[in-house]
């Protein structure tokens, strides 16, 4: 019995998920019911959408979709969706053209007009952006047909059509298409050198005053260096620079909302992006947070809010606070949105910068944090625990006041190290340190060095617990982190009980 399969990678929250489907295809007829090649001996895209129909739940979802969304998940890219403007098209987005690539989404259609315009275009379709030219004519006269050119230099943009050969066309006929009346304006030189670069018979110039008048969104496919390095077609272009983090919000911990938020939206999630100097032009940075999604969801499913702010900040500064959030407008922000991923495209100066992913106030849920820049740029979290432990010699609870020195503190701390340590062994996991806090936490119990700890702890809280001196994520604590960990949590508890409103814990 013969059985073939095919097998597709789609890119879903930070990793590649392998989909395997059979040769079988749902068909109308004697062609095959949904996507297909104009060929009728070539099924690629028709197997490849059908792996992704599979990967969503079926065909039905992918009516849903959105061409940001399978070009993420198809390139695994930082996919940033921005209007069409002349700011855009004239600022630091085309200096770094060579990282990006570009989908242009044309018009949508008028009361009874069919989907090919006159012009060439087809509504609603994406094309390919392929590449930008300023030229300068021979004569003014491309000024008063509308060819975009100011002072004789005309601003180009490359497409590529949707339709590679195919019955519907796509090509613009307009201003500056193949056999349009402009390039007689243009000298021998530039008119060979740029029709050599648009060599593609689906692909066709036009200014860039027509494109901002006739294509209603962009879509900026960012490409991260691992991907880069995996597709020979890439290596053309030039690679980012890029930094990953997988991290979580927590309600009454580090969910905090917005700039606008100004007691609790320093408590979020921070990352220093530090720009050296030295270097001749501006870093170009994209920042981009997703959060956590899943394929199969009801139709109605609603994604949560999300965005991020980025503050420029003092090279001392350890972390944005609330003081400075209340004295400081922030360089940009991203507002709230229930997109599943928002990205922003930044030309940074030399200097210190701080980002801060954020979900509504008090929401929590897991994101995906991806820095990327073009030149070389420092980029880390800013670990307000590793603060609070720093500082673990300070007074936990006014018990501890009654110490005369900080050496006699650490004293105490050494006895009942010694006593762990011919109890346990040197390296703990969650569950033998449950087993501590359960069999000694109490204050009338064997180890009264660490009382003040409620017995019965969760093994969930045990794991956040530990998760606290575990920065190699690894699962283990060694036997000598116990007492200050412990000293940690009596600290915090004191905090409660002082700061709580009925100050009872």
């Amino acid at each position: 019995m013969f059985f073939s399969f095919c097998r597709f990678r789609f890119w879903q929250w930070g990793k590649w998920i392998e989909v395997r489907v059979d040769d079988r295809l749902p068909t109308r007829g004697d062609r095959p019911a949904h996507m297909h090649c104009a060929q009728p001996d070539i099924f690629w895209a028709a197997l490849l959408e059908k792996a992704y129909a599979k990967l969503y739940g079926g065909y039905t979802f992918l009516k849903y979709g959105t061409v940001g969304r399978a070009l993420q998940d198809l390139t695994g890219a930082v996919v940033q969706s921005v209007p069409p403007s002349g700011p855009l098209l004239g600022g630091a987005v085309p200096r770094s053209f060579d990282r990006h690539q570009w989908i242009g989404k044309s018009s949508s259609p008028l009361p009874n007009e069919t989907k090919r315009r006159r012009s060439g275009l087809l509504t609603e379709h994406p094309y390919c952006v392929t590449g930008l030219a300023r030229v300068r004519a021979n004569s003014n006269d491309s000024a008063t047909h509308g060819s975009g050119s100011s002072g004789g230099d005309t601003s180009l943009i490359r497409l590529r059509s949707p339709w590679i050969g195919g019955e519907w066309g796509g090509v613009w006929c307009g201003a500056w298409s193949e056999r349009s009346w402009e390039w007689n304006a243009l000298n021998e030189r530039d008119r060979e050198l740029l029709s050599s670069r648009s060599s593609n018979d689906c692909e066709f110039w036009m200014s860039v005053n027509e494109f901002l008048t006739r294509f209603v969104v962009i879509w900026l496919a960012h490409i991260g260096p691992d991907d880069w390095a995996l597709e020979p077609g890439l290596h053309t272009r030039a690679p980012w620079r890029a930094a990953l983090a997988v991290r979580q919000w927590r309600g009454g911990f580090n969910a905090g909302g917005p700039h606008k938020f100004i007691d609790t939206t320093a408590t979020n999630p921070q990352f220093r992006i530090r720009v050296p100097p030295g270097h001749p032009s501006k870093a170009h940075v994209v920042v981009a947070v997703a959060q956590k999604y899943e394929c199969y969801r009801s139709r109605n499913y609603e994604d949560e809010e999300i965005g991020f702010t980025i503050y420029e900040v003092p090279p001392g500064m350890q972390r944005v606070t609330p003081q400075y959030v209340s004295e400081q407008m922030p360089l940009d922000f991203a507002p709230l949105s229930n997109l599943r991923e928002i990205a922003t495209f930044f030309a940074l100066p030399a200097g210190d910068f701080v980002v801060m992913p954020h979900a509504a106030q008090h929401r929590e849920g897991r994101f995906l944090l991806r820095i990327f820049a073009d030149q070389h740029t420092d980029v880390w979290e800013v670990n307000e625990e590793n603060l609070v432990i720093h500082n673990i010699a300070a007074e936990f609870s006014p018990k501890y006041a009654m110490c005369k020195t900080k050496r006699a503190f650490f004293s105490r701390f050494q006895r009942i190290l010694y006593k762990l340590r011919a109890r346990y062994p040197h390296e703990i996991d969650a569950t033998q340190l449950q087993a501590i806090l359960k069999a000694h936490g109490g204050n009338n119990r064997g180890f009264r060095g660490l009382g003040g700890i409620n017995c019965g702890p969760s093994l969930e809280l045990c794991r956040g617990m530990l998760a606290l001196r575990d920065p190699a994520l690894g699962g283990r604590l060694s036997i000598e982190h116990v007492p200050a960990l412990i000293g940690l949590m009596r600290f915090w508890k004191a905090a409660f009980r002082r700061c709580g409103p009925s100050s009872s814990g």
